[in-house]
């Protein structure tokens, strides 16, 4: 008995000592957390947020990445992520994986509350750049009117302190919508060629077509295989210009936002050369787009893709409804923006926005004094029970100017009417709404930036049965016998339905293809400049 008790006492000892040890460990390090959160000698502006200080003052100060000298497993997870923060779209570098190294190893109170602080500041600026964007849209896209709220950085904190492993929050940051998955998927599939060199140049010459054999044609098999265009090509050496490529193309085209022609001249040949840096960068500003978007975009909303000239209805994340549109001219850029769309308006009235009425119809009258009349626009002066109507040709155009226009206009309903047979109305500060169109030809060009602001649709009537009940031929019918009527008439929507006006020069097809196209509006410059590397 005396034998073994001598090593029991001993062993009791030894832990006694170690908790001694980890205990005053413990509170040299609380101590320096303490004093260090409230001089931040590190200069980092996350740790100086009320949530990070209120985060550890709650829990005394103890450490949320260490214990007993050793890494934690939720610091093995955040630096797994920082370090893989490209497949984001985002930079790794921002996220301080070097000083963080530095400081991995660390046995010393000074050094192991020195990571403590850089891993809690890493956490707050990765979490927030992942959740709501790396940059404020308001300083990189005047045009950009869309907020998502930042994260909970309170709740994020406790939620980490809670869990051994922190895996599935930080999946949860990103934004959950189906579009950003699919472009991350794209930008991993565009790194890997990048790894590889890039995709082949296709040099310049006559215009490659179905029949032709040339050289060339072996590199186009290959650079249209590396997009995922030509599925198939166990072929890829051979230089005959079949069906099957043609076909490639054509998806490639439709994609693009080109010509579906299946020909290979020097617009198809400028786009498959952009180098695949360029289209990194041009997903990278996307998802960065996506996280500006807000978490939640509702069961059913109304979506514009700008770039794309499109309008989608959506229910749980899939297009039920997809139509062509017409958007703003380059110096009459349509903003980005959400809002309700809450009314219809059968036989709309225009009343003709002042930059039109004296930018456009202003130099016309003063040589033309019967265009308003032959538009079935009419004159008025004053407003309300003031309103009266003025013979256009009684005024002296040429001693009118922007300065002094006492004038509005207002278009009546028609066949001239530029707002067609319907509008939908949603509130906002610009004067933006959605309408038909009586000159439906445009909406046959590729590249479809037409109007002053507002967004022309080409089937107002069937957007309207959607908006009304389900899209049925029975409610289009209705609505058409309302129309045929005659007589301006507004209806209230029985459920107002969201609408988001997005640019986007990347994005998913409903068939999950990613779609690119160029920068219409130039909003994608100065993301440019931030997504260099």
């Amino acid at each position: 008995m005396k034998q073994t008790a001598f090593p029991i006492f001993y062993s009791r000892i030894y832990l006694l000592l170690c908790l001694l040890v980890s205990t005053s460990v413990d509170a040299e390090t609380a101590t320096l957390l303490k004093q260090w959160l409230g001089s931040n000698p590190q200069q980092l502006a996350e740790l100086n947020e009320p949530a990070v200080q209120n985060f550890y003052q709650q829990r005394q100060y103890r450490l949320l990445w260490s214990q007993d000298e050793q890494r934690l497993d939720r610091a093995y997870d955040l630096l797994h992520a920082i370090l893989d923060a490209g497949e984001e779209g985002l930079t790794p570098s921002d996220y301080l994986p070097g000083p963080i190294r530095q400081f991995w190893n660390a046995a010393e109170p000074e050094d192991i509350v020195r990571l403590e602080l850089l891993l809690t500041a890493a956490f707050v600026r990765y979490s927030k750049d992942l959740y709501s964007g790396r940059y404020d849209p308001a300083e990189l896209d005047a045009d950009w009117h869309i907020s998502n709220a930042p994260p909970d950085m309170g709740q994020l904190l406790h939620r980490a302190a809670e869990q051994d492993s922190i895996t599935r929050l930080l999946a949860s940051l990103p934004p959950p919508h189906r579009g950003y998955r699919l472009l991350k998927k794209e930008l991993l599939h565009l790194q890997s060629i990048r790894q590889q060199g890039g995709w082949p140049k296709i040099e310049a010459g006559p215009v490659l077509e179905t029949g032709m054999q040339q050289s060339r044609v072996r590199l186009l098999r290959t650079r249209l295989a590396e997009s995922g265009d030509l599925e198939e090509c166990n072929v890829c050496n051979i230089d005959i210009f079949d069906h099957e490529l043609e076909k490639a193309v054509k998806r490639y085209q439709t994609r693009h936002g080109l010509k579906a022609d299946g020909r290979v001249g020097w617009q198809t040949r400028r786009a498959l050369n952009t180098p695949v840096e360029d289209r990194i960068r041009q997903l990278r500003i996307n998802m960065e787009r996506w996280r500006w978007m807000p978490r939640q975009l509702h069961k059913r909303y109304l979506l514009v893709n700008m770039t794309g000239f499109e309008l989608y209805i959506m229910e749980d994340d899939s297009v039920v409804l997809s139509m062509p549109v017409i958007i703003g001219k380059a110096y009459r850029a349509t903003p980005s923006f959400s809002g309700w769309v809450s009314t219809m308006e059968y036989n709309p009235y225009w009343i003709v926005p002042n930059t039109i009425a004296i930018e456009d119809f202003l130099p016309r009258l003063a040589s033309d004094p019967d265009f308003l009349a032959r538009k079935s626009i009419r004159l008025f002066r004053g407003w309300g029970e003031n309103a009266r109507e003025v013979d256009p040709r009684s005024v002296d155009w040429k001693n009118i100017d922007k300065e002094h226009f006492p004038y509005w206009m207002r278009q009546d309903p028609g066949p001239k009417n530029a707002l067609g047979q319907m509008k939908f109305l949603f509130s906002n500060p610009y004067e933006i709404y959605l309408h038909g169109t009586p000159d439906k030809k445009l909406f046959e060009r590729n590249i479809r930036a037409f109007s002053s602001g507002c967004i022309r649709v080409k089937d107002p009537v069937r957007l309207a049965a959607y908006l009304l009940n389900d899209g049925s031929q029975q409610k289009e019918e209705e609505i058409l016998a309302s129309i045929y009527l005659g007589g301006n008439q507004k209806i209230t929507l029985p459920v107002a339905i969201p609408i988001y006006l997005v640019y986007r020069t990347a994005w998913a097809g409903e068939n999950g293809q990613i779609n690119y196209r160029p920068d219409i509006y130039g909003r994608d410059r100065l993301l440019q400049q931030r997504f260099t590397n």
